[in-house]
């Protein structure tokens, strides 16, 4: 880690528990994933849930939001914020697809039991799944239809994927052929941004990945995230407590947001500090035939590696930038204002386009083997990509930016 503290972030605001448990998820994602990558590649069973599993419950994230008296660590104050940015970046340097359901996970708990969120009657709900420490918890969210409609995520979407009908004491969940952001095919909850039946104003809802009218289809293939194993799912009739919705209209979607994009945006770094380990050591070891150059020291190589060290150190930057944001609401606003969402935003996609800019220019300037995976880098280039797309589209978004920095009525 004290090689890529070149890349300067504001490591003063981190506690000391933070810098730890950094040091704790590089030390154990070293042994883990990456000294194991060649031999397992991919493989789910061997490599990737045995490294969640550690990740969530043995290093404890999952439960380190939750108040102690529901068997959780209390680490609910915002400036958490920085925690999971510095967490998380880790997870992405030995694999995105780890950090990317982690930031699901995070995101979910911070939207329940970070203070100031704190819902009493939800977090009894759900803190003894996350606090018992028997398993990792896999939370997938289910937003808007992928690729349909013309509006932002935030309003449910031109075609919502779910609707949602009151029913006295709970909710009743309909919908068919869903695609959720992740890990369709074993996700132990969801997080449905819904559209209710008769109302404009939508309602986000957690449901159980055991409930009784949700069924899986087979899990499909898929260019990167070799962590989240997803599929589509339908829902009959499937049946809630009134409990499981979390709330109603935009604010509160808005806050969940915010931190998840907070989460992508650690991981987007991660990834991208991974790549620059790979380039340096190709600039320290490769020699430019016929001028016997080092690689790094030849003028138009050099040029293009101080880009590529330029664009990862703005990105870290930026999400620590936002992990500030979110740790100050009494200065710059609550996670669910509209402000809050759109900076948190703009830093992810920023960091995400980024990531793809670079990366592309790292295995161009690697040839033959910036491609090959043994060497690694087309693995974080395709994960990079495929969270891209879970993202949602980043023309869109400027609509969302629209909104807010020019007050638009009609969008």
């Amino acid at each position: 880690m004290a090689q890529l503290d070149i890349f300067h972030y504001p490591r003063s605001r981190l506690k000391d528990v933070d810098l730890a448990l950094a040091s704790s998820l590089e030390g154990m994602l070293e042994k883990e994933v990456t000294s194991k990558r060649l031999e397992l590649k991919e493989d789910y069973e061997n490599l990737l849930r045995p490294s969640l599993e550690k990740i969530l419950v043995g290093i404890g994230m999952q439960k380190m939001l939750w108040p102690e008296a529901l068997g959780g660590e209390d680490h609910n104050k915002p400036d958490v914020s920085y925690t999971i940015v510095s967490a998380l970046e880790q997870a992405a340097r030995a694999d995105v697809g780890l950090a990317f359901l982690a930031a699901h996970s995070l995101s979910l708990q911070a939207a329940m039991a970070l203070e100031g969120n704190y819902d009493e009657d939800a977090c009894r709900a759900f803190a003894p799944l996350f606090c018992d420490g028997s398993a990792p918890v896999i939370v997938s969210f289910v937003l808007a239809t992928y690729g349909k409609g013309e509006v932002s995520p935030l309003k449910g979407g031109k075609y919502p994927q779910v609707i949602a009908t009151s029913a006295g004491d709970g909710w009743v969940l309909n919908g068919k052929d869903i695609r959720p952001s992740c890990s369709g095919a074993d996700a132990d909850l969801f997080g449905v941004l819904c559209s209710v039946e008769s109302e404009d104003e939508p309602a986000f809802v957690v449901m159980p990945g055991d409930a009784s009218g949700l069924y899986r289809g087979a899990e499909f293939k898929k260019t990167g995230l070799a962590a989240s194993r997803n599929a589509e799912i339908s829902l009959s009739d499937v049946k809630v407590p009134a409990v499981n919705c979390l709330w109603r209209g935009e604010e509160g979607f808005r806050r969940l947001l915010s931190w998840y994009y907070l989460g992508l945006a650690g991981a987007g770094v991660g990834a991208l500090l991974a790549s620059y380990e790979l380039i340096k050591e190709w600039g320290d070891t490769r020699v430019i035939k016929g001028r016997g150059h080092i690689f790094k020291d030849n003028p138009l190589t050099a040029a293009l590696m101080g880009e590529i060290a330029k664009e990862i150190s703005v990105s870290r930057l930026l999400a620590y930038d936002l992990a500030g944001l979110l740790a100050e609401p009494e200065t710059y606003g609550d996670a669910g204002s509209q402000s809050i969402f759109v900076a948190a935003s703009m830093i992810a996609h920023d960091i995400y386009s980024t990531a793809e800019n670079t990366i592309h220019r790292i295995m161009e300037l690697m040839a033959s083997a910036g491609y090959a995976k043994e060497w690694q880098l087309e693995r974080y280039w395709r994960d990079v990509k495929t969270v891209q797309c879970y993202m949602g589209s980043a023309e869109l978004a400027k609509h969302d930016y629209a909104r807010w920095f020019y007050q638009t009525k009609t969008l």
